[in-house]
């Protein structure tokens, strides 16, 4: 590795320690060593007058979500070729009077179109105007034919059908297809949100119910994982160590000493700036349920047809009760990550896709009207993501891995009703079709997230520095499903 490389990875590390060091200040430990700062820091966010608020929630379908049978062109040559490639997987040819139609505000010339029997909640999201469908998106460099695919003409993605990779290319675009920084576009949104001053509290920009997630990664931004009770406390001073009070009062201490070392010190920020997020934010949280926000409602489980607790629903209403709490938090933007798993159909995909479609449906209708009963209906915008699209064909029992899939935006900034990007041709070996159905996407994730971000109020200049293959989609590569007002 040549030096200069070596320089400037040193020199990036150096002002990313230096400047979340700074906020030692912040957090000085002394007579109250937990507490001692969170007034400043209330009183900060209290001040702020946070009238421009917006938020970004990503909903990531992990293991790849079977977009040709999520949404389902139903013209008869379309729908016959949809039948007949999923022939031989028993549930995954709807029958055409189970599926639930659609009208586009912009028809389709020819095209008729259905979500899958499972989303009733998003039909109705859809049919309020609160829904749109990007179609056929997923990860690329540049525009791509099926010709210069086959004849690898054109730069690609790295490792395509892979999990790992995919999922990276989706939260952490780079000019290269890869993720050399490991920082994911909602960080990098994160990071300019910050620079232009826009929360006076960055430690509530970035926000996951799922772990740690790649999305959120930034350079100087950083990202709070959090449960229904709030970001994960420190065992021994969330209650009594070893069941002394003694013995919370000693880690305290050992925690907000003043170290010599670089690296402990730099641990002792990252420590003391969790217990007071954590403290912050548990007090900003409205509370779950009556007096609060409302508990979600049990689903109807297609598969046991009893009613169950929806885990999407409850991630949802997590991201609620911050939400609703902003004010308090001192920000004007914030990101959220939520996550739904088990999309990995290659087995028995028509019980566990109806499962999680009817997860998906209901989750979002509620979410979405959890914030249009608190004023926000327009200043929250939901957007769903997942590694990669399925085969058209089956495997028997479910689909394989594919590439270009349909998307989900939902909120009151959507323009709603309609369809943006190409709804493919069906059927196996057509013009985007690279294998069993594989698509070959025809709308990139970065127009995808540039069209978000120009929304969250970024710039042309900054979306490019966000999304660097985000130019080579023509000269405005934004989608239009975004009200700009």
């Amino acid at each position: 590795m040549c030096k200069c490389h070596i320089t400037s990875k040193f020199e990036r590390s150096r002002r990313q320690f230096l400047r979340t060091a700074s906020l030692a200040s912040m957090s000085g430990l002394a007579a109250s060593p937990i507490m001692l700062g969170l007034n400043s820091m209330a009183a900060m966010a209290q001040s702020t007058g946070a009238t421009d608020y917006r938020a970004l929630v990503c909903v990531f379908l992990q293991g790849g979500n079977d977009g040709h049978g999520t949404v389902i062109a139903t013209d008869s040559d379309s729908y016959d070729a949809f039948v007949q490639a999923r022939s031989g997987a028993p549930g995954l040819a709807y029958p055409l009077d189970d599926l639930l139609p659609i009208t586009l505000n912009t028809p389709q010339q020819g095209r008729t179109f259905a979500l899958n029997p499972y989303l009733k909640g998003l039909q109705n999201l859809f049919n309020a105007s609160r829904a749109a469908i990007v179609a056929n998106t997923g990860t690329l460099i540049v525009p791509a034919t099926k010709t210069q695919v086959d004849a690898n003409s054109v730069p690609l993605p790295a490792s395509l059908f892979s999990h790992f990779d995919q999922t990276a290319a989706w939260q952490a675009i780079a000019a290269n297809g890869g993720s050399a920084e490991h920082v994911g576009w909602g960080g990098a949104v994160a990071d300019l949100i910050e620079s232009m001053n826009m929360n006076s509290n960055s430690m509530f920009t970035c926000i996951s119910t799922a772990g740690i997630a790649l999305f959120l990664a930034g350079q100087a931004s950083f990202q709070l994982n959090v449960t229904p009770a709030g970001p994960i406390p420190i065992y021994g001073l969330s209650q009594p160590l070893f069941g002394q009070q003694a013995g919370s009062e000693a880690l305290s201490q050992i925690l907000s000493a003043d170290e010599t070392n670089l690296f402990a010190k730099e641990y002792g920020v990252v420590v003391n700036r969790s217990i007071q997020a954590q403290a912050m934010l548990a007090s900003a949280m409205l509370p779950a349920g009556p007096g609060g926000v409302p508990n979600p409602p049990q689903y109807l489980d297609p598969t046991t047809k009893m009613l169950t607790d929806n885990p999407l629903a409850a991630s949802l209403q997590t991201v609620a009760r911050i939400i609703q709490g902003y004010s308090s938090l001192g920000v004007n933007r914030q990101i959220f990550y939520v996550q739904l798993g088990s999309f990995d159909t290659h087995d028995a995909q028509a019980a566990t896709h109806a499962t999680l479609l009817t997860q998906l449906g209901e989750a979002l209708e509620y979410f979405d009207g959890l914030m249009v009963d608190a004023g926000l209906g327009n200043q929250v915008t939901s957007f769903t993501a997942s590694d990669f699209g399925r085969t058209l064909t089956s495997n028997s029992d479910g689909t394989d891995h594919g590439w270009g899939s349909h998307h989900f935006v939902v909120g009151g900034a959507v323009q709603g009703h309609d369809m943006y990007g190409q709804y493919p041709v069906v059927g196996v070996d057509q013009a985007n079709d690279v294998g069993e159905g594989r698509l070959i996407p025809t709308t990139s994730v970065d127009q995808y997230g540039g069209t978000l971000a120009r929304w969250f109020g970024l710039s042309d200049s900054q979306i490019r520095q966000v999304f660097p293959n985000f130019a080579n989609f023509g000269s405005s590569p934004y989608l239009g499903f975004m009200s700009q007002s």
